[in-house]
């Protein structure tokens, strides 16, 4: 990992202690920008003070724990836990944020995370994808098999525990092949080694991070990171409704 990812990584941990407009600020680069799933564009280093405020005042006891990072080249992942309260519900989340620095700042920034586990603390009858049934064979897993283009071709140990946003119980290797089916998975981006990698995918229009855990040459946990709350407002125009009354009320 190269000293530039170290030192924007220690300057990051310290913006998710104790967030705010100018710490945050402070790790782009005067023409980064930052996106997030269902944004109809990124947002310019220009406004990320006035972005970061914004959700401030939603969530005004935010805290990032910044748990470990890999980086390659100019790009670093950062897999975080995410915690705060809105409106009085405690909420928490997991994501990463996959990065591309210039000269010890974010030129392209873009969020990985379930924004589906946010409103669901706050109205519990939100709705989940189809449970996928359990696979009835328990055929070795390779992950190359599954994202064409992975730097790995690890399999999966028996008992690694697959952690996806859109089913509630953890799945095993065999289900993979048909998580997310119908469409092909293509790698994006990647940064890691031989005990932590993260791989960017892409799958039609969905973006998301698989984020793997390995020893011995085999994948023991893998947690995938995607939003499931643009499938979930195609079942239910209502969550488009909750998003926008949600993040208006940071306004009043």
């Amino acid at each position: 990992m190269t000293d530039e990812a170290r030192l924007w990584f220690e300057k990051f941990r310290a913006f998710g202690r104790s967030p705010g407009p100018d710490s945050y600020a402070g790790v782009f680069h005067p023409d980064g920008e930052v996106a997030d799933a269902g944004m109809a564009a990124p947002t310019p280093a220009a406004q990320v003070r006035e972005a970061i405020a914004h959700v401030l005042r939603l969530m005004p006891d935010l805290f990032i724990d910044m748990k470990r990072y890999r980086s390659r080249g100019d790009r670093v992942f950062v897999e975080a836990a995410n915690r705060g309260t809105i409106n009085g519900t405690p909420v928490a989340w997991d994501a990463v944020y996959r990065v591309r620095l210039r000269d010890g700042g974010v030129l392209q920034g873009r969020r990985f995370y379930d924004q589906a586990t946010l409103f669901r603390a706050l109205r519990p009858d939100l709705g989940w994808l189809p449970e996928l049934p359990p696979a009835s064979s328990k055929d070795e897993v390779s992950y190359a098999d599954l994202v064409p283009g992975a730097p790995t071709g690890c399999r999966f140990a028996d008992d690694a525990p697959i952690r996806v946003p859109d089913q509630r119980p953890a799945l095993r290797p065999a289900d993979l092949p048909r998580h997310l089916a119908g469409a092909p998975f293509e790698t994006v981006d990647w940064a890691g080694d031989d005990t932590l990698l993260f791989v960017e995918w892409r799958r039609g229009d969905l973006l998301g991070v698989d984020r793997l855990d390995i020893a011995a040459s085999r994948i023991v946990s893998m947690q995938r990171y995607f939003d499931t709350l643009g499938l979930l407002a195609g079942r239910d125009p209502s969550v488009t409704a909750l998003r926008a009354a949600l993040l208006s009320n940071a306004t009043r």
